[in-house]
């Protein structure tokens, strides 16, 4: 039990207090990041689909991480708005094959949580996906992960830098702006 007198950091606790990972990722990339209280954003990992076509990642969105007309089926150019059909000329249609080595990311993602879950690495985890990606990968989490799972954001930021994923995430109020001089 603790006494008054006591602060927190004397007290005895495991190391994943205060500790949320937040899993930033599309259908062929998934990058993970640590937040401890007050230091900045540090990425962790950074996960490759290995069967992943060369381009795929960049076929399906736009430097912003928008998946816009080229990702859905329109021209990408000016003017022109994507279809549901697939009807433009850039778009390369979804395959069986693409939608199967998804389906195996989003388990690999899943289980690397899991895993890191278990060795009691994280306490809170956010989870920011390509809005398709994301449900692929709830489906696929643990109850205990599930369990942990602060907040979800249905957007790819897989191509954004350290400092601008954690600038969104503190804007949205979901991390702390790390503290002067801490690093």
């Amino acid at each position: 039990m603790q006494t008054p007198m006591q602060t927190p950091m004397q007290t005895p606790r495991s190391h994943t207090s205060h500790t949320t990972w937040i899993a930033v990722a599309d259908d062929s990339r998934a990058r993970i990041f640590q937040s401890r209280s007050d230091e900045p954003l540090r990425e962790l990992e950074d996960l490759m689909q290995p069967q992943s076509r060369p381009g795929d990642h960049e076929r399906h969105a736009d430097a912003k991480g928008h998946y816009g007309s080229a990702g859905i089926g329109g021209s990408g150019s000016p003017g022109h708005h994507g279809t549901i059909h697939g009807a433009g000329h850039s778009a390369e249609p979804r395959t069986s094959t693409d939608d199967k080595l998804e389906g195996q990311f989003a388990r690999q993602l899943a289980q690397r949580l899991e895993g890191a879950r278990r060795e009691g690495a994280y306490e809170h985890l956010i989870l920011i996906a390509a809005p398709r990606f994301l449900g692929r990968v709830r489906a696929q989490l643990s109850p205990q992960v599930t369990k942990r799972l602060a907040h979800t954001i249905a957007k790819d930021l897989s191509k954004l830098s350290v400092t601008d994923i954690e600038s969104r995430l503190q804007a949205q109020a979901l991390l702390a702006p790390a503290q002067p001089g801490s690093q």
